[in-house]
Formats: C-alpha cells, sequence, structure tokens
C-alpha cells in the first residue's frame, strides 16, 4: 500500500514522502491516526495544499521537543532504590514507566512511552544509559543508577571494615614503635 507521510517518521521517511506499507499497518494505523494519507491524485493535491501548514506544525513539535531536552538535561541522572538480593538482582524489575515517573518528579516533562529500554525492562542494580526519545530527531541520553537497600548496607559494612581494618594497623604500628623505643 503507498501513503503520503503527514509527519516524520523514523524508519519510514520524512514529511512528504510517499512510501510503500504493509497494507495493515497503512489502513489500521497509519490513516486513523491522521499519519499518513492513502496515494491517490486526490490525497496528493490535498497534501500539496497543506504542506505549508504541516511543515510549520512539524517545526513547531520540534521546538517543542528542543525546550523539553533542556528540561530534561537539567533534571540530571536519575537514582531508583529497588528491592534487590545480595547479588543485585531485583525482585520485580524497573521499567520505563518508573523511569518517566522518576524524571517527572525532578522536573523534566517525560511521558512512559518515551523511554526507550531496547533489552526489556532493568532486572539488575547498576548504571544504566537509557535514551530518552522526545521526537523523531531529539534523542537524550539520561544515566539511570540502580540500587538496592541490601547494596547499600553492604557497602556501608564493607566501609566500616576498612576502618577498623586501618585503625587496627595503625594501632599495631604504634605498639611496634613503643616496642622499639622502649
Amino acid at each position: 500500500m503507498q501513503v503520503i507521510l503527514l509527519e516524520k517518521m523514523q524508519k519510514l521517511g520524512n514529511l512528504g514522502d510517499e512510501v510503500s506499507v504493509k497494507a495493515g499497518f497503512g489502513r489500521n494505523f497509519l490513516v486513523p491516526t491522521g499519519k499518513a494519507l492513502p496515494a491517490n491524485k486526490r490525497n496528493r493535491e490535498v497534501f500539496e495544499a497543506r504542506r505549508a501548514e504541516l511543515e510549520a506544525a512539524a517545526a513547531k513539535l520540534q521546538a517543542e521537543a528542543e525546550q523539553r531536552k533542556v528540561k530534561l538535561v537539567a533534571a540530571g541522572d536519575v537514582n531508583i532504590m529497588a528491592n534487590a538480593g545480595i547479588e543485585g538482582k531485583l525482585f520485580g524489575s524497573v521499567g520505563a514507566s518508573d523511569i518517566a515517573d522518576v524524571l517527572n518528579a525532578a522536573g523534566a516533562d517525560v511521558e512512559r512511552n518515551e523511554v526507550r529500554l531496547p533489552e526489556g525492562p532493568l532486572r539488575h542494580t547498576g548504571e544504566y544509559d537509557i535514551d530518552i526519545q522526545l521526537h523523531s530527531d531529539v534523542v537524550v541520553t539520561v544515566k539511570v543508577n540502580i540500587t538496592s537497600e541490601a547494596q547499600l548496607q553492604a557497602q556501608a559494612e564493607a566501609a566500616e571494615a576498612d576502618k577498623a581494618r586501618i585503625a587496627a594497623l595503625e594501632e599495631a604500628e604504634a605498639i611496634a614503635k613503643a616496642q622499639e623505643q622502649a
């Protein structure tokens, strides 16, 4: 099925491109949502009459996405606390809606469907680079750090053990110096 795109679509084409798509995709998604028109002589004329209006609307959407990008960059990195085992495997997962909620709480304006998780939900603690696609031309990478209370507790215990080890070494050195001087 040949269609005329009414907006830029990633992996499909730009505004005004006439592309060939599968009939079901065109009939059930592109045409009903107003993203494309079936390619015929009448629709080509209709598109050319509306071309300037559609290009202005596309430019406006991209400008809004650029403004949202500034807010998103200002929101910074994302820290999420989750329940996890000692090995770092989460009890459950962190999905796109969780990331969007934390970003929105930090002052960004992000929808769940703009968060790109190509490998699915995050299931382990650690630091991840997640893409947020605000527009087909505007993609921002955000660092998401997932930690657990068990992990924080283990780090605190390790820090205390290091302090105790250092104190014991200093005490042993002080005793050795005292014995050398005696």
